[in-house]
């Protein structure tokens, strides 16, 4: 086996460190250090939820996490909703991270927001969907039968799981200084089988960037639960 490396991995919206547990634990049984972090006001810290979180809230923890850890040389990996945050540190940070992966998400743009980037249907959809909690306007989770995971007991156990998601994380621009990846090597996780409305023309806009690694796998959007096999060995054939 190569060197033992850092793999620090973001969860999608309305979920929890939680989601990626199978994944860390394969990781983590060939001799990598594999940790996952909940976001605040989601998942394992539902309880935090407050109005003042955003996008921004999200980056300062997690940069303050990698700076508490003393993490470096780190593969930054972002599910989904995830991969948002894993690009805005990379962003700020990028002597912090050796790798940043992207599963299936959105390629972060400056002056964007998540609602400007997904398609026009889809976010009128969940406007639609918006509702508040403690005084906080959020985004419920969706049904069981949209999470993409064909093991009903599966689907299930992830949608026990799922919470509320800030509603400021999808509409507020974010602010990026430099280029996708600032520098880093980039790699692309895209989940084929079947395509996730959400990232309508995404994977086609990354096969044309060139400084990323794009890598399709046959598998749904929630890949990190329902084909954790897969993911693992992709994440492990990152170039060193």
């Amino acid at each position: 086996m190569n060197k033992s490396r850092t793999y620090l991995c973001l969860p999608g919206a309305w979920m929890g460190a939680w989601s990626w547990t199978f994944v860390v634990e394969r990781l983590a049984a060939v001799g990598h250090d594999a940790r996952a972090l909940p976001f605040r006001g989601v998942g394992e810290r539902a309880a935090e939820l407050s109005a003042g979180i955003d996008n921004d809230v999200l980056l300062a923890d997690t940069m303050a996490y990698l700076e508490e850890q003393d993490l470096r040389e780190v593969v930054l990996v972002g599910h989904s909703f995830g991969s948002l945050i894993a690009g805005l540190v990379t962003d700020r940070v990028p002597e912090r991270i050796a790798h940043l992966v992207i599963i299936d998400g959105g390629i972060p743009q400056d002056g964007q927001s998540i609602f400007g980037r997904i398609p026009a249907d889809i976010v009128a959809k969940r406007r639609k969907l918006v509702k508040v909690v403690d005084g906080v306007e959020v985004l419920p989770f969706a049904p069981v039968g949209s999470l993409i995971i064909d093991d009903p007991d599966l689907a299930a156990w992830t949608h026990r799981q799922l919470t509320p998601h800030p509603l400021a994380c999808y509409t507020k621009p974010i602010q990026l200084r430099h280029a996708a990846g600032n520098g880093r090597p980039m790699t692309y996780i895209a989940c084929t089988k079947p395509r996730y409305p959400v990232s309508a023309g995404t994977h086609e806009k990354v096969q044309k960037m060139p400084h990323v690694r794009f890598r399709p796998i046959e598998a749904g959007h929630n890949c990190i639960l329902s084909a954790p096999d897969l993911v693992a060995r992709e994440l492990l054939e990152i170039p060193q």
